[in-house]
C-alpha cells in the first residue's frame, strides 16, 4: 500500500500553482473577450482546470499547520501576504484602474482564506477548551465574507461596510474544508481505535506500512466531495450566496487525486522555492493584469 502514496507536497504546490495561474488567465480572457463564444470555450476550461488549486492550498496549508515546528513564524507570513494582498486591493479599488479589476476585486482575497484556514486548524487543535471555541472567530469572519457577497450578488451592488479587499475568495467554503481535511486525522484515529481489536494493529503500525497516510488521505477526499456538494448546495437555498458557478466548482474534486497519492512528505523544499511560492501569486496577477489592460486598450 505504501507505494500507492508518492507525491510530495512539492509537487502538490507545483499542481496548485500552475491550475491557479490558468484560472485566473481563464477569467481575464472571460472578461476581456465577453462575446467569443470560442475564446469562452477556452476560459472556461481554464477555469475548470483552475478548480483543482483550491482544495490543493488548503491540503497544504492544514499539513502546513500540522507539521511546522513554529506556528507563529508560518502564521506570519500567510498574514503579512494576506495584507500585502489587500493593499494592493485597496489601491485597486480606489484607483482609476478599478474599473479593470472589479471582477479581481469581487473575487476576493486568496490569502485571507489560507489564513484562517490556518487559524481555525491551529484552534481547533489545542489542548485547550477556550482556544478551541475561538475557532469561531476565523469561521465567523468567512461566514460574513459569504453573507455580503451573497447580498452584493442579489442587490447588484457594493457593500461599502465590508469593502472588496477585507472579502475572502471561497469564504466558508475553504475554511470549512480547512477543517475537514484536519477532521480527517481524528477520524483516521478513531478508526485505528475501533478496529484494534480485531486487526491487532495500532497506530505505529499503520503508519510503518504506509496504510495511514493512505487512510487520511482516503477519508481527506470523502471531506473534499462533502464541502464541494455543500458548496453546490447552496445556490437552492441562497442563489445570490453562489459568487462564481457552483457547477464548475464542483471540478475541485478531481484534486482528491492528487490527495490521495499524497506521501505525506515536504519533498523539495528549497528557500528560493518556499519564498517564490508566495511570490508567484501577486506577481502573476500584476503580469495578467497588465495583459487585461493592454487588450482592452487601456495602455
Amino acid at each position: 500500500m505504501k507505494k500507492i502514496t508518492f507525491l510530495s507536497s512539492f509537487i502538490l504546490k507545483i499542481v496548485a500553482l500552475v491550475t491557479m495561474a490558468f484560472d485566473h488567465f481563464g477569467l481575464m480572457l472571460e472578461m476581456s473577450y465577453p462575446y467569443s463564444v470560442d475564446i469562452l470555450k477556452v476560459a472556461g476550461t481554464f477555469r475548470i482546470i483552475g478548480r483543482l488549486a483550491l482544495p490543493l492550498f488548503v491540503f497544504m496549508i492544514v499539513e502546513g499547520v500540522l507539521h511546522t515546528k513554529n506556528f507563529k513564524k508560518y502564521i506570519l507570513r500567510l498574514g503579512i501576504m494576506a495584507l500585502l494582498v489587500s493593499i494592493f486591493f485597496m489601491v485597486l479599488e480606489y484607483s482609476s484602474f478599478r474599473v479593470y479589476a472589479h471582477g479581481l476585486l469581487r473575487a476576493g482575497n486568496i490569502f485571507l482564506d489560507l489564513t484562517l484556514v490556518a487559524l481555525a486548524v491551529y484552534l481547533l487543535k489545542s489542548n485547550e477548551i477556550w482556544k478551541k471555541c475561538l475557532t469561531l472567530l476565523p469561521v465567523g469572519f468567512a461566514a460574513l465574507s459569504f453573507i455580503v457577497k451573497g447580498m452584493e450578488t442579489v442587490n447588484v451592488m457594493d457593500i461599502h461596510w465590508f469593502p472588496a479587499f477585507l472579502t475572502l475568495q471561497y469564504d466558508l467554503f475553504s475554511v470549512l474544508l480547512g477543517i475537514g481535511f484536519y477532521l480527517a486525522y481524528i477520524l483516521g484515529d478513531l478508526y485505528i481505535k475501533a478496529t484494534e481489536s480485531t486487526t491487532a494493529m495500532d497506530k505505529s503500525i499503520w503508519e510503518a506500512n504506509g496504510n495511514y497516510r493512505l487512510l487520511v488521505n482516503i477519508i481527506s477526499v470523502f471531506m473534499l466531495a462533502f464541502f464541494s456538494a455543500l458548496y453546490y448546495a447552496t445556490k437552492y437555498f441562497w442563489p445570490g450566496s453562489v459568487y462564481w458557478d457552483a457547477n464548475v466548482q464542483l471540478f475541485a474534486i478531481i484534486s482528491g487525486a492528487f490527495i490521495l497519492l499524497y506521501n505525506g512528505k515536504r519533498g523539495y523544499n528549497a528557500k528560493w522555492f518556499q519564498y517564490g511560492s508566495y511570490l508567484f501569486y501577486p506577481l502573476h496577477l500584476i503580469i495578467i493584469a497588465i495583459v487585461y489592460v493592454i487588450i482592452n486598450g487601456g495602455l
